[in-house]
């Protein structure tokens, strides 16, 4: 897979979760995003606050990996890259155990801050994306947030981060649409 296109996919996902959360989530009340459809279950909010604890580890991780950029190669998906990703696509229904230093349960009301850091992590994002053209995505250089003696490419890490948003941006979304 040609790396250029492979960013311009994941650019365009990037923008479409910005434009998504500006336009469906940030006008509404505080305590409809603080709503949980079940006592077990994640509010909005605890969605955003979820992946804000994953963006603050991957975003450091995804720089520091393009610090070394080497020579564009065409992007071969590793198995354990792909692992991952398929584990977090939107298309898998299939529930997942959080750790809990990455589960924002505990937390009993978040403010629509959780949002506004979200965003700018997305925006932090797309600067890592231009930043990643011509850059060789095979590099096994970003460590895996749960278990970081793994490394896996900068290009599966890209795509897992995306895929891990546009999942519990669709949780949230039903999360609203249900409280709504």
């Amino acid at each position: 897979m040609e790396p250029q296109n492979l960013i311009t996919r994941l650019q365009n996902d990037v923008q479409q979760i910005i434009e998504t959360v500006e336009t469906e989530l940030l006008s509404l009340e505080k305590s409809a995003l603080n709503q949980k459809p079940a006592p077990e279950k994640w509010s909005a909010l605890e969605c955003f606050e979820h992946l804000n604890r994953y963006n603050r580890f991957y975003n450091p991780e995804l720089e520091r990996a393009l610090e070394h950029k080497g020579k564009a190669v065409p992007f071969r998906p590793g198995w354990l890259g792909n692992y991952f990703v398929q584990s977090v696509v939107p298309e898998n229904a299939k529930p997942m155990k959080t750790m809990a230093h990455l589960n924002p349960s505990s937390v009993s009301q978040l403010g629509v801050k959780v949002l506004e850091e979200f965003l700018g992590h997305q925006r932090h994002l797309l600067e890592l994306l231009t930043k990643a053209k011509g850059a060789n995505l095979n590099r096994r250089a970003v460590r895996v947030e749960v278990f970081r003696l793994l490394r896996i490419k900068t290009g599966d890490a890209f795509r897992f981060v995306v895929a891990h948003q546009q999942r519990h941006l669709q949780q949230a979304l039903r999360v609203v649409e249900v409280m709504v």
